[in-house]
């Protein structure tokens, strides 16, 4: 299987993802119905194939098997991929829990109501069992590409801001995992250019090397909303200082030796973010000492290097 025709594959998948159509409907009696039919023959095939683990270690496991089998069913994927595909697709699924997704500490800890001023609006959004969606984005530098599926076995709700009826930004697993590194390397004080739900700032101001937290934000709207309705919640709200500026000419303002760390995180995805991660990679070299760290920056590099 040639890159170019695992890319096809997979950018249909997330186009059917992007457009809410991509959801495996199945009831507890059908997955019951379908472990209980299956041999132990086609088991052994499918962990040989490394598209099973072992279900007696992880008791999801036959689930998160069963759904990506019906996907690839759907989709008639067997037929178009080869092994290797495969093997990636069903070994780097994950089925997520309810339990599980609540432990983060933004979604344990802080309340976002419904609310809206202007064209923006606070709200929950959902994902239906089975829906199926992209918990990580894929390793665009392999020689192939495959999506990094994930799926809830129930009804799950997460808070998210709506610009009309488009969406901004919210609080899910592929939110959440694509900002790990940069929280984890944040330090000191700290520049975040890039409000959205505020996820980033409040896991960030729990951290005990962290001093400050400057959020740079160009939409009041949006900096009302956590105003009024997020930021009171933040145990460590008092690091927290919100500066209504473009993020350019904030960072023109910027003297040497203010921040120790950076955060930026003002574009939808790696295609429109190639343009504004370059002018801000300049500041680098303006302000030295700060490390500068961006938000799905492996995927806009994969685009750059592509182009």
């Amino acid at each position: 299987m040639t890159k170019d025709e695992s890319l096809k594959i997979s950018a249909e998948i997330a186009s059917m993802i992007n457009g809410g159509d991509l959801v495996i409907d199945y009831t507890e009696s059908e997955l019951k119905g379908a472990k209980l039919g299956i041999s132990e023959v086609s088991l052994e095939g499918y962990r040989h194939a490394g598209l099973l683990g072992d279900c007696s270690a992880d008791e999801n496991e036959f689930e998160k098997f069963y759904v990506i089998k019906k996907l690839c069913d759907k989709l008639d994927i067997w037929r178009r991929t080869d092994d290797r595909y495969l093997k990636e697709l069903f070994g780097r699924a994950r089925m997520f829990t309810v339990r599980e997704f609540y432990r983060d500490p933004y979604l344990l800890n802080i309340f976002v109501p419904s609310a809206k001023i202007g064209n923006f609006a606070l709200m929950a959004v959902t994902y239906d069992r089975g829906e199926i969606f992209q918990h990580e984005m894929p390793d665009f530098e392999s020689d192939i590409v495959v999506p990094r599926l994930g799926f809830f076995p129930e009804l799950v709700a997460f808070p998210s801001i709506y610009e009309g009826v488009i969406p901004w930004v919210s609080v899910c697993p592929s939110e959440i995992s694509s900002m790990q590194d940069q929280i984890s390397r944040a330090h000191g004080r700290v520049l975040v250019l890039g409000l959205g739900i505020g996820y980033y700032p409040y896991i960030v101001s729990e951290k005990e090397n962290v001093d400050e937290i400057t959020i740079v934000e160009r939409q009041p709207e949006i900096i009302e909303l956590f105003k009024k309705n997020i930021l009171p919640q933040f145990a460590k709200g008092g690091k927290i200082r919100i500066v209504q500026s473009d993020a350019y000419e904030y960072l023109d303002s910027v003297q040497i030796g203010r921040y120790d760390f950076c955060f930026a995180d003002i574009w939808e995805g790696q295609m429109d973010g190639v343009i504004e991660y370059l002018r801000i990679k300049e500041y680098e070299e303006k302000l030295p000492g700060t490390e500068f760290t961006y938000w799905i920056e492996e995927q806009i590099l994969s685009c750059l290097r592509c182009s």
